[in-house]
């Protein structure tokens, strides 16, 4: 009965601690605009166990590329430590893509600025292994990554804009931790449960 009080006590905290982060999370990098000139941007380190999150977008990409032309952006993170991640992009009708698609990349050794600046400019991008590929459904597409290892990341987002008028995505990120430590976050919270009952 002790020790069953006492990891009740100890997973209790563990909730208490995992709670306050996630209550605390860091968005690195907020409404970071594609730089247009270079290779690639960006977008900063995150760090799952504090629930890091961030969102990119690209505006008036036809004033980039032309009207009806093919654009295709790069957007790099780096991972640290391992993790799980949500990532989506979207636009709206008024600012129409065509062929609007989506893609995560391991990095094979892109050239882009330091942490913690974000956004700033890579100079070279060069994916590794592709990981995900998604077409958008409507008006978005969203990339679940489970299990990320630590390291460096590419975005890929691929479309073509509209014949006239502007087109224009946006797009959001966000991380958490490895399964083991959510693990430990519902163990806690399981804990909290019962001390609450026994006290009852």
């Amino acid at each position: 009965m002790r020790i069953f009080k006492k990891i009740s006590t100890y997973a209790a905290i563990g909730g208490l601690a995992l709670a306050a982060q996630s209550a605390g999370a860091d968005t690195i990098c907020s409404g970071c605009e594609v730089l247009d000139s270079e290779a690639g941007t960006y977008l900063g380190l995150y760090n799952p166990d504090t629930f890091d999150n961030g969102t990119f977008n690209h505006t008036d990409i036809q004033a980039d590329v032309g009207q009806s032309a093919d654009f295709n952006d790069f957007l790099v993170f780096d991972l640290s430590p391992a993790g799980s991640g949500s990532i989506s992009a979207d636009f709206t009708r008024f600012t129409a893509i065509t062929n609007f698609m989506g893609a995560l990349w391991t990095d094979g050794g892109s050239t882009c600025g330091a942490a913690p600046s974000a956004p700033t400019a890579c100079s070279a991008i060069v994916p590794g292994s592709k990981l995900f590929e998604v077409g958008a459904s409507g008006d978005r597409w969203e990339i679940m990554a489970n299990g990320l290892a630590a390291g460096r990341y590419i975005i890929q987002v691929t479309g073509t804009t509209r014949a006239s008028g502007p087109s224009s995505y946006s797009g959001q990120l966000a991380f958490v931790p490895e399964p083991g430590t959510l693990a430990l976050l519902g163990m806690g919270l399981f804990g909290i449960g019962i001390t609450r009952r026994k006290k009852s």
